[in-house]
């Protein structure tokens, strides 16, 4: 994963993380407005309950002399604001409705004028005297000063779980996101440790190896000497592993590493098979090459894709326990495509190691039993290149029975 992706996936977190909080939130305002709106609910239902019981009630006299309500009976004119809030009655029966609906707050009484409120604006907690004042207008209204307080203290196992989890999440993503970085950066530092040490290793290798040539040269009586053969045969393989490293790397950090040219694939190929003759005569190998039909010119990269096809030739030659066959197809089957199937008799590969075969560094279970030497990387690089080049590369493969690895370029 390159930098810009990293911050890509960090940036798509953040809103994500943005996008849940104000989920959060408006979730909490819901509720929020959903608890005033019951409270709103039970003090009504109280208010008018109050109301309620209080005009049923009986009245001891007419003259209000050990009258139990002294509002009740008289006329709307007559009762004033004091007299509706020094009922003791009411105010009896308003302390027991309330607590019949669970509503323990602090509260006064006051008395809206109905030129206060219109039809479409009646205020909250409030009920009209009407009839225990017969004829009145006006409405009794409740206030509580205390009430956001409880609708808070209501919420407070919601607000805290939402704090926790929120503080959860973001300290798991900021944890994530520090080492996802810390992490890249560490393996930026591998790679370059890595690419310089492969130089450092490839220019002795390459002394190495032409050191023991001019010395089988020099001296033909040790030319066939089998010490001489094997630091030959050795140091090529090493040389071979370090530029496939290289490759890697290159392609890892270089932005545009293709220099496009038309290429004639056909004879590409043919060069890369004709460059690895002295290994397929080793190791007594039959090589097919099928060409189906004229084919069309591409824009390629010639050193990466004849080093592609020169990595998929390799394994077809080297993992195999019986005499290598390798059947190669190349044909256009549409003016707008190229297609190169590289089909072998080799070990093959395990289903389930199909879908990692084009990871960095992934050696299947057959490869890895094999006495030869590898990181993983041929695979990892042939996939790099095809992609590189907007192609597509599929494999089949089955244990013990060969792989076929098919590529597919577009053609402009």
């Amino acid at each position: 994963m390159t930098t810009k992706q990293i911050y890509i996936v960090i940036a798509a977190s953040c809103l994500a993380l943005l996008g849940l909080i104000a989920i959060q939130v408006r979730w909490m305002t819901y509720s929020q407005e959903l608890l005033e709106e019951q409270f709103e609910h039970r003090v009504d239902m109280a208010l008018c309950q109050a109301v309620e019981t209080t005009t049923n009630e009986p009245c001891c006299g007419p003259t209000g002399t050990g009258s139990a309500t002294p509002i009740k009976g008289c006329r709307a004119e007559d009762v004033t604001e004091s007299m509706i809030l020094s009922d003791s009655q009411l105010r009896r029966n308003l302390n027991s409705s309330l607590a019949f609906y669970d509503i323990q707050l602090p509260y006064t009484v006051q008395v809206a004028n109905p030129t206060d409120s219109s039809a479409d604006n009646i205020p909250a907690y409030s009920c009209q005297l009407d009839p225990l004042v017969a004829g009145d207008t006006r409405r009794l209204e409740l206030v509580f000063p205390t009430k956001e307080s409880y609708i808070l203290r209501r919420m407070n196992v919601m607000i805290g779980s939402s704090i926790l989890i929120l503080s959860v999440i973001l300290l798991v993503f900021f944890v994530a996101g520090y080492f996802l970085i810390k992490q890249k950066r560490l393996a930026d530092q591998n790679i370059v440790f890595f690419n310089h040490m492969a130089h450092e290793f490839k220019t002795p290798l390459t002394n190495i190896k032409l050191a023991a040539g001019l010395l089988g040269r020099k001296k033909p009586d040790l030319k066939d000497d089998q010490v001489l053969q094997i630091i030959s045969k050795e140091s090529g393989q090493l040389i071979y592993q370090v530029e496939r490293f290289l490759q890697m790397a290159g392609l890892e950090f270089n932005k545009n590493p293709l220099r496009l040219q038309p290429l004639n694939l056909e004879a590409l190929l043919r060069e890369t098979i004709a460059g690895l003759s002295p290994l397929i005569q080793e190791k007594g190998a039959s090589l097919t090459l099928e060409v189906k039909g004229p084919l069309p010119l591409m824009e390629g990269d010639e050193l990466h894709l004849r080093n592609a096809f020169r990595n998929l030739i390799d394994n077809a030659l080297k993992y195999c326990e019986s005499a290598p066959e390798i059947h190669i197809a190349l044909e256009a089957p549409t003016p707008q495509q190229i297609q190169l199937t590289i089909r072998d008799n080799g070990l093959g590969i395990d289903q389930q190691e199909l879908p990692g075969i084009f990871q960095e560094f992934k050696r299947g279970r057959q490869a890895s039993s094999m006495p030869f030497s590898g990181f993983g990387l041929g695979l990892a690089y042939v996939k790099k290149i095809v992609d590189l080049h907007r192609g597509a590369i599929s494999v089949i493969a089955e244990r013990r029975k060969g792989s076929s690895f098919s590529l597919s370029f577009p053609v402009k």
